[in-house]
């Protein structure tokens, strides 16, 4: 039997520190937003959840160019 102290609960968020907790719905542009799961349908992809419609979408994982603009 595994043991209950070691399962994270649904509804408890997601953490990680390399992506934002919220992020702009691209649907109601509200900001309710929480991550919903690390990744999505590619590794370049993380699911966030909209409280203010009730959608789940995809937002890209981007980091800073390392280059500078000449």
């Amino acid at each position: 039997m595994a043991d209950s102290t070691a399962r994270q609960s649904l509804g408890s968020p997601l953490h990680s520190a390399a992506m934002p907790d919220a992020v702009e719905c691209p649907f109601c542009l509200g900001s309710e937003t929480e991550q919903f799961s690390a990744f999505g349908s590619a590794l370049s992809v993380s699911q966030y959840y909209c409280r203010d419609c009730r959608t789940v979408f995809e937002w890209m994982k981007r980091k800073k160019s390392p280059r500078s603009s000449e």
